[in-house]
């Protein structure tokens, strides 16, 4: 098993960076030691604090890790044996049921989308975010320790392709008109919802609870 690079170690802003790396850092020590992370989940299955932060954290220096950006359809068969390296990964290093393994590579699908964009946003569009006529050819060195020359070259030959740029652009249009914009920032709705509750006491649990119920029967209508 490959430990991720202490320099692909994503925190929600570069000034949290150092910190970040520290958490890793205590992650991969506990786990030589034969511990494991310890996270707790709602009654979504989501999860949440203690331990919910680290967790995602540390999924997501995996995923970069391990899964090649060409990829862009998740479901793709060829992800299957990635997949299965991130879940061996999480099960020795997080004390997670086996009931989590649809969640935790779910979450592993978008956190590779998330990075994928996030390139593309910083290499290769301008501040208007239009694509450069000559985006830089080699990796970022950030990231040279895990994507090679040869996947960076083809992550660029397919972002510049007219078709995908048109679908990226009918994508962007499609999100620009949703009823209900994202607005979770980096923490997630799930411990957005948990300090809430923090804050709000019982009474405030059960009315998100029941709200969630509610939602959850809406949606099986």
């Amino acid at each position: 098993m490959t430990t991720p690079p202490e320099d692909d170690i994503p925190s929600p802003n570069e000034a949290k960076g150092k910190k970040g790396i520290v958490i890793m850092k205590k992650i991969i020590r506990a786990r030589s030691e034969g511990k494991k992370l310890e996270v707790s989940w709602n009654a979504k299955g989501q999860p949440i604090e203690p331990g919910g932060t680290n967790f995602i954290s540390y999924l997501g220096s995996i995923v970069r890790a391990h899964v090649p950006i060409i990829y862009d359809d998740w479901k793709d068969s060829s992800l299957d044996a990635y997949k299965q390296i991130i879940w061996n990964d999480i099960q020795l290093t997080v004390n997670v049921d086996t009931c989590r393994k649809t969640f935790v590579l779910r979450k592993a699908g978008l956190l590779i989308r998330s990075f994928r964009t996030s390139l593309a946003q910083k290499y290769l569009k301008d501040d208007n975010g239009n694509y450069l006529e000559n985006p830089p050819n080699q990796p970022p060195t950030n990231y040279a320790s895990i994507i090679s020359e040869v996947i960076w070259r083809q992550f660029i030959a397919k972002r510049m392709d007219k078709s995908f740029k048109e679908k990226s652009i009918k994508n962007k249009e499609r999100a620009s008109c949703s009823k209900y914009p994202c607005r979770g920032s980096w923490k997630g709705y799930a411990r957005i919802e948990q300090d809430m509750i923090n804050k709000g006491g019982k009474r405030l649990e059960m009315l998100l609870i029941s709200s969630n119920k509610l939602e959850f029967t809406l949606e099986r209508s």
